[in-house]
């Protein structure tokens, strides 16, 4: 199977997700791969109800909604998914 796309990105964590965004809006297609089975890297995985201080412009958030909402900003860009590779 082939893939054409611009950017490949490893990691499918916060840092992960925010790169689709960035890359959409610059009109480039991204696929991304984790191990995970499910997107959202370590705040998903370990500290999903766990609050989170330190976001810009975000005063409290938890790892999933971190995730949900980074998911959510990225829908526009129809991103390829490759989870638990």
């Amino acid at each position: 199977m082939s893939i054409k796309t611009d950017a490949l990105i490893v990691g499918a964590g916060p840092c992960g997700l925010f790169q689709i965004f960035e890359l959409g809006l610059l009109g480039l297609k991204a696929h991304i791969v984790d191990s995970l089975d499910h997107p959202g890297g370590q705040c998903a995985e370990l500290y999903p109800d766990k609050p989170i201080y330190d976001i810009p412009a975000i005063p409290v958030c938890t790892g999933e909604e971190l995730v949900q909402n980074l998911l959510k900003q990225i829908e526009p860009f129809n991103a390829g998914f490759h989870l638990g590779e």
